[in-house]
């Protein structure tokens, strides 16, 4: 296991790796609740998993903008993307980043234009408008789950391409996020 702090050229350091497992996890969570909610409304089950919805939305948020700043810091430093696949991936993970920030900020624009306000982790953000504003509402109905549903479809990619980069092109790619080397 590698103990670097910072990024280099076969891995990411502890505190990328920190980023990324976290955020894996909130990401899981949210799937799951979004899931339940879709499917399986009004349930004891989809409440637990629901009820965090919207925290770790924020969460998510504030994660993944320090993340860019950090993988910004970091990007003289991180493994190269050379290939022609290798740039493909790189636009992927920009497009995670974008819907990263997407997805909370849409959601955080529909609760500020509703009659709800928003709380995250029992904390009052923001009030609930005294009326609904119309555009702020339906910008969050129309994209928010849609973003989120892609954001998820993006993810799956990411694991799957994971995979057969380490299996299929004996590239140990999962090891610079695992053990924060790829020759280890």
């Amino acid at each position: 296991m590698d103990t670097r702090v910072m990024d280099h050229a076969h891995g990411y350091g502890l505190v990328s790796r920190f980023f990324h497992w976290t955020m894996a996890l909130l990401l899981v969570w949210q799937v799951i609740s979004a899931a339940l909610h879709y499917f399986f409304d009004d349930t004891p089950i989809t409440d637990f998993f629901f009820s965090l919805h919207f925290s770790n939305g924020l969460l998510i948020l504030i994660l993944a903008f320090l993340r860019g700043l950090w993988g910004l810091i970091n990007l003289s430093r991180r493994p190269a993307h050379t290939g022609a696949l290798e740039r493909t991936a790189a636009l992927g993970h920009v497009a995670m980043y974008s819907l990263l920030i997407a997805v909370p900020v849409v959601a955080i624009i529909r609760a500020y234009g509703s009659t709800h306000g928003f709380s995250a982790f029992g904390v009052e953000i923001f009030a609930g408008m005294e009326n609904k504003i119309e555009w702020m509402s339906n910008l969050g109905n129309q994209w928010h789950g849609l973003l989120g549903w892609i954001l998820f479809a993006l993810i799956g990619g990411h694991i799957v391409m994971a995979f057969v980069h380490t299996q299929g092109f004996q590239q140990n790619l999962i090891a610079r996020m695992t053990k924060g080397d790829d020759r280890l």
